[in-house]
């Protein structure tokens, strides 16, 4: 796995199997979608139902696998809405992207989002973590409350899902015209795995130094890995973390678009 896509190159602890885990979480989203009415509405994201959910995370397996398969960009296929079994063409899309993401060496070169390491090996850690959050999301959904849906996130995985934000989503969302999200320096620290990362801005236009291995800043957010990704990803409000410092920096870090 190139550097800078495993659990590895934020501690101490062993690499994650990164399709490993998406196997195992797609199957787990698949059972839970199907045990959901379609029409049942998704808390965590106003608007949508599981079909609209199931359809948005389907369609992103595809594409994946054609960037997999192909090597190169390409646009998001188009699903035509029928009486299929959500579930069941869910499942069926992440079965196919597994067998993409096994047919290629992840070495391989690959376009992929992030800012630098153009290989294949991106899509099995990004698609685990876009699974993991809408696992979250049909949890929620399931339950009818927002908010809900830490323990679904093991937390290595979520540490990781945390490194991914700021390596990957920092810089893309800066790339799409959004304000940076961070202004000032932050520290952030995962109180159960005991990661810890230092965000410092940079020129305009750039996106944030990101050190490992220590949190300091005007402001140091601390909670679980789980509560820290959820947050990241706006699916937890964040009075579950701790700020120590600058509550104002604090509280503008986190109000700021770090994910789309």
């Amino acid at each position: 796995m190139p550097e800078g896509f495993s659990a590895a190159s934020i501690g101490s602890q062993d690499p994650i199997d990164h399709l490993a885990e998406f196997d195992r979480t797609a199957a787990e989203l698949a059972a839970v979608l199907g045990d959901l009415d379609p029409s049942r509405p998704v808390p965590a994201c106003p608007g949508w139902t599981v079909a609209d959910l199931a359809l948005h995370i389907g369609s992103g397996q595809r594409w994946a696998a054609s960037i997999v398969l192909s090597g190169t960009s390409q646009q998001v296929p188009e699903v035509l809405r029928t009486t299929i079994s959500w579930a069941d063409w869910y499942a069926a899309t992440s079965a196919a992207l597994s067998a993409a993401i096994r047919a290629v060496d992840p070495d391989e070169p690959c376009w992929n989002f992030a800012p630098v390491d153009q290989r294949a090996g991106f899509w099995a850690r990004r698609r685990l973590h876009e699974t993991v959050i809408h696992l979250v999301d049909a949890r929620q959904a399931a339950a009818q409350e927002a908010g809900t849906g830490l323990e679904v996130i093991p937390a290595a995985i979520a540490a990781d899902g945390v490194d991914e934000v700021f390596e990957v989503f920092l810089p893309r969302m800066l790339a799409r015209g959004f304000a940076p999200a961070v202004t000032r320096q932050v520290g952030v620290r995962a109180t159960d795995t005991g990661h810890e990362w230092t965000l410092t801005p940079l020129s305009e236009g750039n996106p944030p130094a990101v050190e490992r291995g220590r949190a300091v800043g005007e402001a140091v957010l601390s909670g679980t890995a789980a509560e820290l990704d959820l947050c990241l990803w706006k699916r937890l409000p964040t009075a579950v973390l701790t700020v120590e410092g600058d509550a104002v920096v604090g509280s503008d870090f986190l109000a700021g678009r770090a994910t789309p």
